[in-house]
């Protein structure tokens, strides 16, 4: 009685399917190294942005010049606006923000009217700045602030 013809697979009879397992894993253990690297670079970015946005004391006193203290960062309903409303665009040294998506007020050094105006309908350029980010008394704030803070260069 002959036996039923079984081919043998070169590779010693295994399996094209055993194979095809062997690559499957492989490419899934790949994508499975792949995903915790990047997850792992995600997570180093975040830490390493968030502590390169705080300031770090070491405990000496600010420098002085003549005697005078540094001026902090002014404060006021115009400079809080802004600090909360435009900073994360716009670069204004009174404010402390160092944007570069917006334009760099203390550069253009725009007036009242013209900041009013930006915040009333919107800006143009590579960030876009929506129209009505602020209204009313809050938007004359902002844009006195910035006239002030951007013409004086502090």
């Amino acid at each position: 009685m002959e036996e039923p013809d079984q081919q043998d697979n070169e590779d010693g009879g295994a399996g094209v399917g055993a194979e095809s397992d062997r690559t499957l894993q492989a490419w899934l253990a790949g994508i499975a190294v792949g995903c915790l690297i990047l997850a792992a670079m995600i997570v180093a970015y975040e830490i390493g942005k968030n502590n390169s946005d705080q300031k770090v004391s070491s405990g000496a006193p600010a420098a002085t010049t003549g005697g005078l203290a540094e001026e902090p960062a002014a404060s006021g309903p115009g400079a809080d606006a802004f600090a909360a409303s435009c900073g994360s665009c716009h670069t204004l040294a009174a404010a402390e923000t160092t944007a570069t998506v917006g334009p760099d007020l203390d550069d253009l050094q725009p007036d009242s009217e013209t900041v009013l105006s930006a915040i009333e309908n919107g800006g143009a350029g590579s960030g876009m700045m929506p129209a009505g980010l602020l209204s009313g008394e809050e938007a004359q704030q902002v844009a006195d602030f910035v006239a002030e803070a951007a013409s004086s260069g502090k």
